[in-house]
């Protein structure tokens, strides 16, 4: 996130594991944990630069467009929060499949 001047690192958690293994290496930008526990979300609150995000809605049927439903989300809390705007660049750090476990995708991308 440093050498690419990331504005936020956006981590989808399903235990709190991803963001918690994040946190340790203590980035100078905020990670934005987008999650559907209620649990999960209290517990990531005392995770050190961890900003938690409630996920609400239910899951997509195809697994892809659940995974871009709610990077889009953790990107408009993030721009609506301040912690960067519209042109920047973020991390997005994902699973390939359902679960926990499973988090092995990170990629670059620009906030629309």
């Amino acid at each position: 996130s440093f050498k690419c001047c990331a504005g936020a690192v956006i981590v989808l958690t399903t235990t709190g594991r991803s963001a918690q293994l994040l946190s340790r290496y203590r980035p100078r930008c905020p990670i934005v944990a987008v999650t559907r526990s209620p649990q999960v979300a209290r517990q990531a609150q005392l995770l050190r630069g961890v900003f938690p995000v409630l996920f609400h809605p239910l899951p997509a049927p195809v697994w892809a467009d659940d995974v871009d439903n709610r990077v889009n989300f953790g990107m408009n809390i993030g721009k609506a929060r301040g912690f960067f705007k519209t042109g920047d660049m973020v991390i997005v750090v994902t699973g390939w499949i359902p679960g926990s476990g499973h988090t092995n995708i990170m990629r670059a991308v620009h906030v629309p």
